[in-house]
């Protein structure tokens, strides 16, 4: 479902199920920062950073709210839709996860911590990706009320 073809109502729907979901994350935050430069070059494994993007992948798929975009250095980037970059970055932090917005419409994730679980990059990139799709139906949300 594509949140630009759904309806006022679909949406605050879709906005409500998201928010119970973020409200867990908030509850229990995992302390997890994605923003470091890794100086000594890929650093995290081809498997972590492949299970990371499957699950970006299911939880982004069909939605539009973004998309994996190619950024060189980094382990995974989004392309978010318009403007949501920056707010996309704060619900993260606020769930304890940090990935860097490098400009209105990409958020990078620019390392997995060596020391980073399974369990912790599944949490860390449902958290990415539930961010991001609140993030678009805010702003969708905020067209609709104009």
């Amino acid at each position: 479902m594509r949140y630009t073809e759904l309806t006022k109502k679909e949406l605050q729907r879709e906005y409500t199920k998201l928010t119970r979901r973020y409200t867990d994350f908030v509850r229990e935050p995992l302390e997890l920062d994605m923003t470091a430069e890794d100086i000594f070059g890929k650093s995290e494994s081809r498997r972590a950073a492949r299970h990371f993007g499957t699950v970006l992948g299911k939880e982004l798929s069909d939605t539009g709210a973004a998309q994996p975009a190619p950024v060189e250095d980094a382990v995974a980037a989004l392309a978010t839709m318009p403007g949501c970059a920056p707010r996309t970055v704060e619900l993260c932090r606020q769930a304890g996860v940090r990935f860097d917005a490098i400009d209105h419409s990409t958020v990078l994730a620019r390392i997995i911590p060596a020391d980073a679980r399974s369990e912790e990059l599944t949490h860390a990139a449902s958290v990415f990706a539930i961010s991001a799709r609140l993030a678009a139906l805010e702003s969708l949300q905020s067209v609709l009320r104009s």
